[in-house]
């Protein structure tokens, strides 16, 4: 890997919200993170945008399905769009976390809001992955 990639790894990486980027290419690795602080593992909590159009601000029975681990989210086809519906203890995709995959369950049914995880970005224990209109 050489220095202009890596560059361009930087770019893309200012460019999204994702806070840390790891590439593992053979026998080269390189892992790039914003900011100059390490990462604290806590649970983060979503920020209604007061700016927002009012369809877009969660409602106060909405639920997050949330990951249980800091890793790599990898959800199940279909399940985490938008309007699909889910399952109280339906597996809704997995965390790969030190190259083992963890089963991230739902732990109420209803129907998906707003999918707010890509599938492969990684995450922060507690972060939400999905918000849930229960039934």
């Amino acid at each position: 890997m050489d220095v202009a990639k890596i560059e361009e790894l930087i770019q893309v990486l200012e460019a999204s919200r994702t806070e840390e980027l790891s590439v593992r290419k053979g026998d080269l690795s390189v892992r790039i993170r914003k900011g100059s602080k390490p990462a604290q593992v806590r649970p983060a909590a979503p920020q209604p945008d007061a700016s927002a159009p009012a369809e877009t601000q969660h409602s106060t029975t909405d639920r997050f399905i949330r990951a249980p681990m800091v890793g790599i989210f990898h959800a199940v086809d279909g399940v985490t769009e938008e309007g699909a519906h889910i399952a109280a203890g339906q597996v809704v995709g997995t965390i790969e976390s030190m190259k083992l995959l963890n089963d991230v369950i739902s732990e109420f049914s209803g129907v998906v809001r707003e999918t707010m995880v890509e599938d492969g970005m990684p995450v922060e224990y507690g972060q939400p992955l999905c918000r849930i209109e229960p039934d």
